[in-house]
């Protein structure tokens, strides 16, 4: 499956993490999660539940110049988030680099 992620410096996961909106969750056929650490989460809308996999899931960048290799992430489904967001770990993980954050380029 394609899809679009967010990468984000303020998401300091456990660990490589990627959360997922319940809605693609359910067309990976990762909802209802079987092994799921369950937490709670503060958001700008109150307090939701997370449900952190026990397991990964494997996922790949897409680019132009080179071929990337998969990395094993670990999925995160919110019922709160509407877009795939990737922890810093995960960041790592693929190889993004952000090299200005805070700047405008101009887009």
């Amino acid at each position: 499956m394609v899809t679009c992620a967010m990468a984000s410096t303020g998401f300091e996961g456990l660990g490589a993490d990627i959360m997922l909106p319940i809605d693609l969750a359910k067309r990976l056929e990762l909802w209802p999660p079987e092994n799921a650490d369950i937490y709670a989460v503060r958001t700008a809308s109150g307090v939701a539940p997370i449900y952190r996999l026990r397991n990964y899931v494997e996922v790949e960048i897409m680019v132009n110049d080179r071929s990337v290799a998969p990395v094993k992430l670990t999925p995160i489904i919110s019922d709160a988030m509407e877009y795939v967001l990737l922890s810093d770990k995960a960041l790592t993980a693929l190889g993004i680099i952000i090299i200005s954050a805070g700047e405008d380029f101009g887009a």
